[in-house]
This record gives structure tokens, C-alpha cells and sequence, in this order.
């Protein structure tokens, strides 16, 4: 596929089958993302890939960070909140957690905006190989008790969990954007 068609025909999906996709390739979708570019080399991403038990892990914890949240919430509200969380990474059978690490080096948007970078090869290989993709985040993602968890530093930020899986159907979603042109002003 050439590059231009793969950009536009990329697509957030989230309705996966429960089959496992290999290490070799979750190690490739990682080796492009690691190929983005990024200010004075600072290569400022992690990654932390949960896989088979590791989701049901992973929601366990979820659910026990949102019930410290929801305290004061109704009990009614509280345990869908807390569930949901707890159901959160069953949704595929692979997560790809990607955190930026600020450095210190060159301003923090530029770190996040390499990480974004990390973010789309990654996105656009997982595409390529017919894989379908989607990236959340939610107020979960920026509580520091999972950066614990997930052995992350302090000041690491989420910057999104890719869901990864095989497609249950084909997904042919046309889409539209605004032209370049209506947003672009050129100085000559």
C-alpha cells in the first residue's frame, strides 16, 4: 500500500477478536514506533506492552485506583465506574501502553509531540499489517498510582493505551477532512 492511501485508510477500531497476536509482530509495531523523530535524540517514550493475564492484572488495579476516586460518589454510580475500569483492558487481547519522559532537554510539547510521532508509526504499521488499532486514554491514564504500577517515573505521562487486535469484521469507514488548504496560510 502505498504511503498516502495507508495514512488516509488508517482507522480507530476497537471491535477485535479475542486472538492472540504475536510477540515478533507487537516487537515490530514497537521497533517503527521507535523511529520517530525527536528534538537533540532524546527518544523520550516507553512502552509497556500487557498481554494474556497481565490485562486481568491491569483491570484489577484499574478498578481498585477508580474505587479510591469514586469515594463519595452513589454506590450505584461508583460500581459502574469501578467496573468499567476493571473491564477496560479485556477489550483486547494486546495493550500497548505508551508514556513520554520528559528529559529535560528540549521543552516537554516537543517530548510529547515525539512521542505522538512513536505513536502514529506505530499506528500506521499495526494498519499495514492488518491489525486494528485503537488508542484511549480517560482520567485514569494521568493517575499516578498507575504510573506506579506500571513501573513508571513520577513525572512520565500516559500518553495512550493501544488497544491491539485482529479486525472481527473488515472495516472500510470512509472518512472526510478538512482540506490543507482551509487551514493553511502561506507567507512568501
Amino acid at each position: 500500500m502505498e504511503l498516502m492511501d495507508l495514512i488516509k485508510s488508517r482507522r480507530s477500531i476497537g471491535a477485535v477478536e479475542e486472538k492472540d497476536v504475536p510477540d515478533e509482530v507487537i516487537n515490530e509495531l514497537l521497533e517503527a514506533a521507535t523511529w520517530a523523530p525527536n528534538h537533540k535524540k532524546t527518544e523520550p517514550w516507553k512502552f509497556r506492552v500487557v498481554k494474556g493475564e497481565g490485562r486481568v492484572k491491569l483491570g484489577n488495579e484499574m478498578a481498585r485506583i477508580m474505587e479510591q476516586k469514586t469515594k463519595g460518589l452513589g454506590e450505584e454510580e461508583a460500581q459502574k465506574k469501578i467496573e468499567k475500569a476493571r473491564k477496560g483492558p479485556l477489550r483486547a487481547p494486546v495493550i500497548i501502553i505508551m508514556a513520554v519522559s520528559p528529559t529535560g532537554k528540549v521543552p516537554e510539547i516537543e517530548e510529547i509531540v515525539a512521542a505522538g510521532c512513536a505513536m502514529q508509526n506505530l499506528l500506521l504499521l499495526a494498519t499495514e499489517k492488518g491489525l486494528a488499532t485503537i488508542a484511549r486514554t480517560g482520567d485514569i491514564a494521568y493517575e499516578p498510582e498507575l504510573n506506579k504500577y506500571l513501573h513508571l517515573e513520577e513525572n512520565d505521562k500516559i500518553v495512550g493505551l493501544v488497544y491491539v487486535g485482529y479486525p472481527k469484521q473488515d472495516f472500510h469507514i470512509k472518512a472526510e477532512r478538512v482540506p490543507a488548504e482551509e487551514k493553511t496560510i502561506w507567507f512568501k
